[in-house]
């Protein structure tokens, strides 16, 4: 191996391990991490794209640490978003702490009890584990806390970009703050990401109040060439005959592009997830290829998902069709291509998903995105004729050509997952002081933002529910409610999943699908990617009885995407607004976005964002991110004024003078967000809302949705338009 400044830093085992490993030498990313963790006490975050070496970056130097100081706990953990993701780890891990002799453990779901037990009784080395897993140790083995932890030196978390400004990310925060508690010395946390939107952001989710401590490190070394295309397909709604002609050439043209190979192939909802799978399979059966293109998603049986990630770990070239579940990293090998149905949520997920193809130093990301003519079936509405879903597409791809991403969200209004952390730590201890509790999760925990007067309220509201109560010595215990709660398994996420059916054959659990769209006895459904017909309905037991049918229909699930930001929609109207030809269009999308902008100029919404539609009735373009759209939704439902919501625009009953007039009232009055938070529908959000009273949920999506500043600054730069 080519010796380095770097590799000098390592342990003496780990160096051998390396050797004994046949690595050649260090990659950059490596090299800056070592002397980071080596010559510093400052947390990290590594940026560096899929397949650059990023876990190895982190226990190089982590893994020298623990040989050098061994100790009687664990000294370090991992912490993944996914078994799965975990079981890779493990395998890569395992054969470098072998040669270091330092032992590694998994702790999740699928570990058996006698291997855990063994682990508790003798911790030591490395420890990779899922948040919920954490959550299951503070409730299930809190006496043996300090045992395992006393000794922890460092936190390393994968995928941060996937927990920041989620449940589940302020869940882990509030578990690892809670961790640190059980240590000597507070340990050091080692973040790892494809993307970070904004590093101060992530720097306060790493280390909240002391972000001078946070240290990140991007490989700029990875620039690989990319192959890249957008194809839309077009047809009309009154042309039965081109729109099934149109949805045939979809369905051809993936097949042409995936067929051969390995490739992953992201959907942006199950149905269509598990309608592509048949289409693609169906197309393959008729070459006398059957079960070409292999199916993953949230809502299949573990087997199934397990035996696709098998399948296409092994040497046989698979496709898969897939939703987020495949989008972080678990490996599965060299991914030739990419493809993507519909366009994609955010600029963080289409970087991520472009980074699934060439991992390999040669070669090229392929990437084809495929728009179905749905999207631009024709429309009579102004704001249809702009083709959002095109156009989104197209200004989500120019901003990754620009490295931006998105920054994380800010989710300090989050009240359930303290809720859910407040019965945990009583469960944990067995009951405790109000006081004691205030300090745990709040003064040294991850809810900071939360005033004693706020959480004093949410104690009393969720006594009141009977999650707790108070011993007349004050101290806080589990009421019976609370207590059947934190007895149920699914208690150790903190985020909410809807209820479900199991679905069954012969036996063989499939998947699952939601009590809110059912299929009824006999009829078609898709799942797993094959065609069944219902037999029968067990309500007591959850199941759906099912038997191999030639019917087919698409299931349904609920389904809402993510928020759009702002700078995403203002990038679509530059799109717009602009001639720049855009070279990774097909003729297709090349045709819908030249009529989209000759729609945009013709309307002279170059120079305005208000059209007036007729005498009564104002479209207002606000070009402006989810979370401020919601707002000035919200100020307008207050004013009673009556309006449709077009995404990217608003209908209005209003005149065009009157808009205006609105606006300047609305720039000029002094707006409440707790007021306007009574506006947002739904209120139920998040997995224990439903036991928070109606004024701590409006506080909840005042701090979340509401963005008063953000909307009355996009007013005011509407406004000069018309100055």
């Amino acid at each position: 191996m080519n010796h380095s400044s770097s590799y000098a830093l390592l342990a003496e085992p780990i160096q051998k391990a390396l050797w004994k490993l046949g690595w050649e030498s260090l990659r950059p990313i490596q090299e800056q991490a070592i002397g980071f963790i080596q010559n510093s006490q400052n947390d990290l975050i590594i940026s560096a794209r899929t397949a650059s070496g990023k876990t190895e970056a982190a226990f190089l130097p982590v893994l020298s640490v623990i040989c050098q100081n061994p100790a009687s706990s664990v000294q370090a953990i991992y912490v993944g978003p996914l078994k799965a993701l975990i079981n890779d780890q493990f395998r890569r891990l395992e054969e470098l702490c072998e040669y270091a002799r330092i032992p590694v453990h998994r702790w999740h779901g699928d570990v058996s009890a006698s291997k855990k037990q063994k682990f508790v009784s003798n911790p030591r080395g490395v420890l990779l584990i899922t948040p919920e897993s954490i959550e299951s140790l503070f409730v299930n083995r809190s006496s043996a806390l300090n045992s395992l932890f006393h000794s922890l030196s460092f936190v390393v978390i994968d995928e941060i970009h996937a927990l920041q400004g989620t449940e589940r990310g302020t869940h882990l925060r509030s578990l690892l703050f809670r961790v640190d508690q059980c240590a000597i010395n507070p340990p050091r946390i080692v973040g790892l990401s494809a993307t970070i939107g904004d590093e101060k952001l992530s720097a306060e989710w790493v280390r909240p109040n002391a972000t001078e401590r946070v240290d990140l490190i991007k490989d700029d070394q990875s620039k690989k060439s990319i192959q890249y295309g957008i194809f839309a397909y077009q047809s009309s709604k009154d042309d039965e005959e081109q729109d099934s002609q149109s949805s045939h050439e979809l369905s051809q043209d993936l097949y042409n592009s995936f067929s051969k190979g390995k490739n992953l192939i992201f959907a942006n909802t199950r149905p269509d997830v598990e309608w592509y799978t048949d289409e693609l399979n169906h197309l393959a059966a008729q070459e006398g290829r059957p079960d070409q293109f292999l199916i993953h998603h949230g809502a299949l049986s573990r087997d199934i998902r397990e035996h696709t990630e098998k399948m296409m770990q092994g040497k046989i070239p698979f496709s898969t069709v897939c939703s987020a579940t495949l989008e972080l990293g678990i490996d599965i090998g060299n991914v030739r291509a990419v493809g993507q149905i519909g366009c994609p949520w955010s600029v963080n997920s289409l970087v991520q998903r472009l980074g699934r193809s060439g991992r390999e130093e040669d070669q090229p990301q392929i990437m084809r995105i495929f728009l179905p003519e749905d999207l631009f079936s024709f429309t009579q509405h102004l704001s249809g004729q702009l083709y959002p879903p095109l156009v989104q597409a197209i200004a989500l791809t120019e901003l990754m050509l620009e490295s931006w991403v998105e920054p994380c969200e800010s989710n300090s209004g989050d009240l359930s997952t303290l809720v859910q952390q407040i019965l945990s730590v009583i469960a944990e201890t067995g009951g405790l002081q109000a006081a004691e509790l205030f300090k745990k999760l709040i003064v040294s925990g991850a809810f900071r933002h939360i005033d004693q007067t706020l959480f004093v309220d949410i104690l009393r509201q969720i006594g009141q529910e009977d999650l707790i109560e108070q011993t007349k010595q004050g101290e806080l215990i589990l009421g019976l409610k609370g207590e059947k709660i934190v007895r149920s398994y699914e208690f150790y996420s903190a985020f909410a999943t809807p209820p479900e059916f199991r679905v069954v054959y012969q036996g063989q659990a499939i998947g699952m699908l939601p009590t809110t769209y059912l299929p009824s006895e006999n009829q078609h459904f898709l799942l797993a990617g094959k065609r069944w017909q219902v037999v029968g309905i067990d309500y007591d037991r959850r199941e759906i009885g099912v038997v191999p049918a030639r019917g087919r229909k698409r299931p349904k699930w609920d389904s809402l995407g993510p928020n759009v930001h702002q700078k995403v929609r203002q990038k679509m109207r530059q799109v717009l607004a602009e001639n720049k030809q855009i070279g990774y269009l097909n003729s297709s999308a090349s045709q819908l976005l030249e009529q989209a902008r000759t729609t945009f100029s013709n309307a002279d919404l170059i120079h305005r964002d208000l059209f007036a539609l007729s005498l009564t009735k104002t479209l207002w373009f606000t070009w402006t991110g989810t979370r401020i759209h919601q707002t000035i939704l919200a100020m307008l439902e207050r004013h009673k004024i009556k309006l449709l919501d077009y995404g990217v625009a608003i209908e209005l009953d209003l005149s065009f003078n009157q808009t205006i007039d609105l606006l300047h009232q609305l720039v000029r009055t002094k707006q409440e967000p707790r007021v306007l938070a009574k506006m947002v529908d739904p209120k139920f959000r998040r997995k224990y809302d439903e036991y928070l009273s109606e004024q701590l949920l409006e506080w909840s999506i005042a701090e979340d949705v509401i963005d008063i500043n953000g909307a009355q600054s996009v007013m005011v730069e509407l406004l000069k338009q018309f100055n």
